[in-house]
């Protein structure tokens, strides 16, 4: 139901000073993510409130049952640009890989976020359609150090951009990573009878991923056979191989040897008016429905030495500077989402709103004997890496899988905005999310735990048109985790125990190198701040700063 103007109220009123207090309250018990897991809506559109039960755009994607509730045409586009802030210790490690009992020095790595949203509606009652185009919370590690080479190996000397065929295009893979996720949209809305309305949205996901790390060949169990390089200990630079990929789904096979991997997920929408004050919504979007929940990424890898030394034989793979890149495909499985929300009308004015939003992302697969949890699950969040034409010398196996220990994401975003007069809204978000990645998987390529974030936000309407541009300010803390020796994920002694084992693979040993968790230690002290500074214009034919 399109609300009617209300003229502004008192800033004293009773009321109004409640409505602040309570507010402040929330942005201090409460903490959206400027570099959340990929995959999640994190301040989707800027700093705009949404959820689902919101009446925005981001309703494409939060609930598109609430496209019915906005009268006219709308169009939204935002950007945002920040920067992600972390320290990283880690336990300095002994011969054996595991770590001691002293923190080695703090390492700051210093990555770019940054994010995009358009999209356009029309309600052409008692339907309505709408489509958009936004990133999905992706992520931009450019930045590491030589101690986290084993998670995350730095930037090759020449930036990515610069690399050409001419040098086989292999020093864009040679460091740092990237996960970019972006979705194409469709929706449309049913403005079914009374107050209901009911919604189904049709995505279409798109997924590039970029990463590069050092394995051991002391844990692989492949030494190097040169005299005066004795693979004596487990992160013995001379003794690591760095594998690195790039690779995108493709909606249609370019060659024979990278599949297409078009897909589509939906999203089923329904929203409630209690009253004119009081609206419900809901939605759950589904996995991918092609490949039952999976995706795959054709693409390039590489597998090579990350020193420079000449090679002593030919039991060597060949320099990152020199290396050729092969083919290579990733398949990992998508999650599923649900999420409820709830927007509320505050005060005679009505010029006090609060919108909330309670999702939850199943980014933890069922367990082998079908219960479902957070901390048990049969795939988390498992990648399975096919290398074509991997040269033989390579302690890596054509076929791997790499682990990344995630877990389901649940979060709370909550907004509270005020309008003290017709052209002016302010805006104040609080946000917290539990733990996308188990505890004792952090790394310097995968430390998304706990998060607490404000945003902050203003609609300035351009005079007495229907146009708005919307500045905000978002700030993240990722809290502190420890991961200490004895609980860390990765295990640098499995090569060890699995060659003691005889190299059956169906031996307890062989669990952590089949699970891919045979690799240096990620024992450590992670601790992150992130910045965030959003602009969005928003424009509607009616209703706008009203509804």
């Amino acid at each position: 139901m399109q609300q009617r103007p209300r003229a502004p109220g008192r800033i004293g009123e009773p009321w109004a000073v409640l409505g602040a207090a309570a507010a402040c309250g929330l942005f201090f018990l409460l903490g959206g993510e400027a570099a959340a897991f990929p995959g999640q809506a994190s301040r989707l559109g800027g700093a705009d409130p949404q959820g689902a039960a919101t009446r925005a755009l981001t309703a494409i994607h939060h609930n598109p049952a609430m496209l019915a509730t906005m009268p006219g045409t709308r169009y939204h586009g935002s950007f945002d640009l920040g920067l992600d802030h972390r320290w990283i210790r880690r336990y300095v490690a002994g011969e054996d890989g595991v770590g001691g009992a002293d923190l080695d020095d703090r390492v700051t790595l210093l990555n770019p976020t940054t994010g995009y949203f358009a999209a356009a509606s029309i309600n052409l009652e008692p339907f309505a359609v709408g489509a958009a185009i936004y990133d999905l919370g992706s992520t931009y590690l450019l930045d590491s150090h030589p101690q986290l080479r084993y998670h995350l190996a730095p930037e090759p000397d020449r930036p990515p951009g610069l690399c050409g065929r001419a040098s086989g295009g292999a020093c864009a893979l040679n460091g740092g990573a990237a996960t970019v996720r972006t979705d194409l949209s469709l929706a449309v809305a049913w403005d079914i009878v009374g107050r209901l309305r009911l919604g189904l949205g049709v995505h279409f996901p798109r997924l590039r991923s970029r990463f590069a790390y050092d394995n051991s060949t002391v844990i692989a169990g492949s030494h190097v056979a040169e005299a005066a390089v004795r693979c004596n200990y487990v992160e013995n630079p001379r003794c690591a191989e760095r594998l690195g990929f790039n690779g995108r789904t493709r909606w249609l096979p370019e060659t024979a040897t990278r599949a297409a991997g078009f897909d589509l997920a939906l999203t089923l929408g329904v929203a409630f008016e209690v009253n004119d004050r009081i609206t419900l919504g809901a939605r759950f979007r589904t996995r991918p429905l092609l490949r039952g929940g999976e995706i795959t990424l054709a693409g390039d890898a590489i597998v090579c030495r990350p020193d420079d030394r000449d090679l002593a034989d030919n039991t060597e793979v060949q320099s990152c500077s020199v290396v050729t890149e092969i083919n290579a495909s990733l398949t990992q499985r998508m999650p599923q989402e649900a999420a409820i929300g709830a927007s509320f009308v505050i005060g005679p004015s009505r010029l006090l709103r609060l919108d909330t939003n309670l999702s939850w992302i199943d980014l933890c697969a069922d367990t082998l004997d079908g219960a479902k949890g957070v901390r048990r699950c049969s795939d988390p969040g498992t990648q399975r890496l096919s290398l074509v034409g991997l040269d033989p010398n390579s302690a890596i196996l054509p076929e791997s899988v790499r682990y990344r220990g995630l877990q389901d994401r649940f979060s709370l975003d909550v907004y509270t905005s005020y309008r003290p007069r017709s052209t002016l809204t302010m805006i104040i978000g609080g946000h917290t999310s539990t733990r996308a990645v188990a505890r004792a998987a952090t790394s310097a390529a995968l430390m998304d735990g706990w998060r607490l974030g404000l945003t902050l936000g203003a609609a300035l309407r351009i005079r007495q048109s229907n146009l708005q541009i919307i500045p905000g300010y978002g700030f993240d803390w990722t809290l502190p985790a420890r991961v200490r020796p004895d609980e860390a994920a990765y295990d640098p002694t499995a090569g060890a125990a699995y060659a003691a084992a005889g190299g059956d693979l169906k031996s307890p040993a062989a669990a952590a190198i089949l699970e891919g968790r045979g690799r240096p230690s990620n024992a450590g002290y992670y601790n992150g701040v992130a910045h965030t500074f959003m602009v969005a214009l928003r424009w509607a034919e009616r209703g706008i700063g009203v509804d």
